[in-house]
């Protein structure tokens, strides 16, 4: 939300914080570190060395580097002698957690707002393999008196929060009449969607954060699967990779996470005496999270811009990890590493300076953090282990070059990494000229420092949405776009931009991201679809399809639930066990009629799905990539309009012949699918002689791909055919 940090009383705010600032020592941001965890031997350390505006409630957090003997690591916190210099000395308990290599000391009672505390790891400390961790000390300074009057109240960290929802049951749209007040939905379907359901969190533009709203589960027409009404607004309504549900509840301020019957089973709410921002929340896969936190202080503008404000209000970044039992396990700050000069398209001559504005939060495929910095207009790479910047794409300081897009991202949301390590964002666009709204997808090179745009969708016509936003890559290849605080509120499109659906709230209603996820979750399976190229031009009897469970267990499945895209049923009488895509794993054959399935078919038809029930009563899903074509020679068609395999079946590296689309060498764009739809790679390549392309068997990370089946097509023009490569390893 592009809305300054609220703070009860804004005027008096700024006056009491004037007035307090005259009794603190308020010292430019230091940015030069004369000390680094590195220097004292260590890996990281929370706070950093010679950090300010530090919470006066902070634990320290302390990264060896490797495993940390258990037994050396003392629960009363002799290990650390933390002494402040209006507080004195602190006890305090010390903590190794869950990962075995990070130490944490939490002090008993709070610092003193101002004071330099000097921090000092004792010797005692060992490694997992018996060596001695280095002894060192360092110190920093907590922020003054006037924070507490700019952040408000926070809820101590030891109040147990019962999930109470603050809000009505959820409701059933299907036999109850929808309340009054819930908001009016315009929904257009043109072409066929991704499986799933629409999740949105809408709110009142006009009325900010004292208001009522709905999280709401949409069909494809717009009519409400599942809702529930808050007594605050409603942000960020999406499903964690574990399968539950997260919203965050600004009246509470903090996510929620529900389970499959919608209760409210956990929380998320950022440590060590920060507000909890309502902006995103990562869950990661060993259960800790990610969530930010905004951090209001008075800094002397004067060295920083001329006539500059000597107490002003400046907004810095918190970003924290917070593991299974909350501890606050790394903190990293904007302080620390930002310059407050780095925003951009803002003034500094302000009393009130916002000059991060952190949206957006993912993990890179290696496990680093990827921070969407608003008033920068630019991206940042976080090494989640040091702290420290990896690098920066975008605004002042981008170490990056963009190839095939001039005029780059501005004012962005919604920063994500695609599993072949594309990155996606949606370019909010507030200083193009003239502003426009959009959504793209980067390649990323970390060695030649390029962001390549390989793929962008705009509206026709032009939208633009000031604020909010979403981009979201769907395992079918098709993207949902939430455009943000204007209409028509999301559109889904297909890979070579096609639109699919569109959906509208009235003018004055938004959403702060659209999400469209398959809802109740079913559970994985590679799916098969033969032929692998139908033409609709020669009859047929049937489609067939072969099943391999993921996490599942065949006999569990149901044979007469078994639907092609929901749709048409399967023929139960004829199912049998085998292998019918030849990979060595057994899976179910089914088979659909032709004509039943002519219907789902058309010429833009690029996958299809299968799904079904189990006994267990979960169900499952998986995707297929085909062809459609309607030539009266399909065979004939072939060599002039479809790709080719040239090379040896299951060798690497598969090399593709092309159709002929222009001069030989000439550069196009390869995409690799595997059999659930979902991107492996994406890359830009010189098409050799004979338009030959080959792809090495390796995902945009460079991770070699497992075994397993995989499809290749060009992309850079009209979608073409894909070819199945089968990779055994």
């Amino acid at each position: 939300m592009e809305r300054p940090v609220s703070f009860p009383n804004r005027s008096a705010t700024l006056a009491a914080a004037g007035a307090l600032a005259l009794l603190a020592a308020m010292l430019p941001v230091s940015h030069a570190r004369a000390q680094t965890a590195a220097t004292l031997g260590w890996q990281y350390v929370s706070p950093v060395p010679l950090a300010d505006h530090v919470s006066p409630r902070t634990n320290v957090i302390l990264r060896p580097g490797g495993a940390v003997d258990p037994a050396s690591v003392a629960e009363d916190g002799a290990a650390f002698a933390v002494t402040g210099s209006v507080s004195g000395p602190h006890a305090g308990e010390a903590r190794l957690l869950d990962d075995g290599r990070t130490i944490t000391f939490r002090p008993l009672v709070p610092f003193s707002p101002g004071e330099e505390v000097t921090c000092r790891v004792q010797e005692g400390l060992r490694t997992g393999d018996g060596a001695d961790v280095p002894a060192g000390e360092f110190r920093f300074t907590v922020a003054g008196p006037e924070r507490d009057a700019l952040i408000g109240m926070a809820l101590p960290d030891d109040v147990d929060d019962p999930f109470e929802t603050g809000a009505d049951a959820a409701t059933s749209p299907s036999s109850d009449p929808l309340p009054g007040d819930f908001p009016n939905i315009t929904a257009t379907v043109i072409g066929r969607p991704s499986p799933g359901r629409i999740f949105l969190a809408e709110f009142d533009v006009r009325r900010a954060f004292k208001q009522t709203s709905y999280l709401m589960i949409l069909e494809n027409d717009g009519t409400p699967y599942w809702y529930r009404q808050l007594n605050g607004q409603a942000l960020d309504f999406k499903m964690l990779p574990d399968g539950r549900l997260s919203y965050f509840d600004h009246s509470r301020g903090k996510f929620y996470a529900m389970d499959s019957t919608y209760a409210d089973v956990d929380s998320f709410a950022c440590g060590n005496g920060y507000v909890t921002d309502h902006h995103d929340l990562d869950v990661l896969p060993d259960g800790h999270a990610l969530v930010m936190a905004y951090d209001p202080e008075i800094v002397d503008l004067t060295p920083f811009v001329p006539k500059g404000i000597p107490f002003a209000i400046v907004v810095g970044l918190i970003i924290q990890e917070i593991d299974r039992d909350k501890n606050v396990v790394f903190e990293w700050r904007s302080w620390d590493h930002f310059k407050i000069t780095d925003i951009q398209n803002h003034t500094l001559n302000s009393s009130f300076i916002d000059y991060v504005h952190g949206n957006s939060l993912d993990t890179d495929l290696d496990g680093n953090i990827i921070l969407s910095c608003r008033h920068m207009n630019e991206i940042t790479k976080i090494d989640r282990a040091t702290g420290d910047v990896i690098w920066r794409l975008g605004g002042k300081n981008s170490q990056f070059t963009f190839v095939d897009d001039p005029i780059g991202f501005s004012h962005q949301h919604d920063a994500r990494i695609l599993p072949d390590g594309h990155l996606t964002v949606f370019d909010n666009g507030n200083f193009h000229t003239p502003p426009f709204s959009r959504a793209l997808e980067y390649e990323l090179d970390a060695r030649k420092m390029t962001a390549t745009l390989v793929w962008q969708y705009r509206h026709d016509p032009d939208v633009f949405g000031p604020a909010t936003g979403s981009v979201q890559r769907l395992p079918t290849g098709n993207t949902l776009i939430g455009w943000g605080l204007t209409t028509p509120s999301l559109t889904s499109v297909t890979p070579d931009g096609s639109v699919v659906s569109e959906m509208s709230f009235d003018p004055g209603i938004a959403s702060y991201r659209a999400y469209r996820f398959d809802w109740p979750r079913p559970l994985p399976a590679n799916v098969t679809i033969l032929p692998q190229a139908v033409n609709l031009s020669v009859d047929g009897q049937w489609i067939f399809a072969s099943v391999e469970a993921v996490g599942w267990n065949l006999d569990d499945l149901v044979p007469g639930s078994v639907r092609l895209d929901d749709t048409v049923p399967a023929d139960s009488a004829v199912v049998t066990m085998g292998d019918l895509n030849g990979n060595g794993v057994s899976d179910l054959d089914f088979r659909f009629d032709r004509a039943a399935a002519a219907a789902l078919l058309t010429a833009s038809t690029t996958w299809l799905d299968v799904s079904g029930a189990l006994r267990s009563g979960a169900r499952f899903r998986g995707y297929d990539v085909v062809r459609v074509t309607r030539t009266k020679d399909d065979r004939a068609a072939a060599p002039l309009a479809s790709p080719r395999l040239v090379s040896a079946p299951g060798g690497m590296p598969a090399r593709i012949a092309l159709p002929a689309v222009g001069d030989a060498g000439t550069t196009r764009t390869l995409a690799v699918y595997d059999v659930r739809g979902r991107l492996v790679r994406r890359w830009r390549a010189d098409v050799e002689a004979g338009r030959v392309v080959s792809w090495d068997g390796r995902g945009g990370n460079g991770v070699p791909a497992p075994s397993g089946i995989y499809f290749v097509r060009a992309e850079d023009r009209a979608a073409t055919p894909a070819v199945k490569v089968v990779i055994a390893r």
